[in-house]
């Protein structure tokens, strides 16, 4: 009985100092807030639960601060540098009724704090490995940011400016992008799985070697995009009375595995060659009698 009890004492004092942890993340220092506000340098600052809507923060020396639960909507943050700042903080860590007392975890814990920046000004702003995963972004100006490495997995990226943004490697899985200006963005090597593209601008955007797995491209403007080597199996291209536009693009060695080709816009120099595909793999009406450059390498359906 005394073991139990030791043990229960122990994780009340988990508890506790879980619930500080929580407090902590969603309260602000008031010197750090002052600080940036004054001097615009505050790296590794405690601004977690800050009221910063609207602030001008161009330029701001922001690497590594704590901004969970930051309030940063219509916020100037051009040129700022958020590298690895903490954006979003979650803690659900509790015993799962293990030991008879998860309402005490629920009262505690099982928490989500994320910073918002809808409509906010991320003009040039760096980002690089930074965390964004589901935040909310919409309508916010990211244009020639750098988010190279980036996580920006279920992140709401409805309506954003993403044009000339560096986001080589970043993770977009589950992104929602519709209506998101992409023009000329750098996306090589990106995840882009299940991600959702509705009438998004991803004109000469360099698309190379990305993973668009499952993706809904429907109205897209792909016009010389750079699809080499993408990975466009089972992607949505073709719908009804909506489509996307593949002129000029390049799937040089793309995946079209399963894709849904027949009402793509395309012209002659869209480029084929290499691409793959499976029978279920749907093309235009007189693709055939195209271009030889667009030459096709049939894969087995097993």
């Amino acid at each position: 009985m005394k073991i139990k009890m030791l043990i229960i004492s122990a994780l009340l004092l988990a508890f506790v100092s879980g619930c500080k942890d929580c407090q902590a993340k969603k309260t602000s220092n008031p010197a750090h807030v002052k600080q940036l506000l004054t001097t615009k340098k505050c790296p590794k600052c405690d601004l977690g639960g800050a009221d910063l809507t609207n602030a001008d923060l161009a330029g701001a020396d922001l690497r590594e601060a704590e901004l969970t639960n930051a309030k940063l909507d219509g916020a100037n943050l051009q040129g700022a540098d958020l590298t690895k700042a903490e954006l979003r903080w979650r803690d659900d860590v509790g015993d799962k009724g293990k030991m008879g007392i998860s309402e005490i975890s629920d009262d505690y814990c099982n928490v989500t704090y994320e910073a918002s920046f809808k409509g906010a000004n991320l003009r040039g702003a760096k980002l690089i490995q930074t965390d964004l995963s589901s935040l909310d972004l919409s309508e916010a100006n990211l244009s020639d940011a750098d988010l190279t490495n980036a996580k920006l997995n279920w992140a709401k990226l409805n309506k954003v400016n993403l044009e000339k943004a560096n986001l080589n490697s970043a993770s977009l899985e589950s992104a929602e992008l519709n209506y998101a200006n992409l023009k000329k963005a750098n996306l090589q090597g990106a995840n882009l799985s299940l991600s959702s593209l509705y009438h998004a601008n991803l004109k000469e955007a360099n698309l190379t070697n990305a993973d668009l797995d499952h993706s809904s491209l429907l109205g897209a403007n792909l016009q010389e995009t750079q699809l080499i080597n993408a990975n466009l199996e089972v992607a949505q291209l073709s719908g009804y009375l909506i489509d996307t536009n593949l002129s000029g693009a390049n799937l040089s060695s793309a995946s079209l595995t399963n894709v849904n080709l027949q009402k793509v816009i395309y012209d002659s120099h869209t480029i084929w060659r290499g691409a793959s595909y499976k029978e279920l793999t749907q093309f235009p009406n007189g693709f055939d009698s195209l271009n030889e450059q667009m030459e096709f390498k049939r894969l087995s359906p097993f």
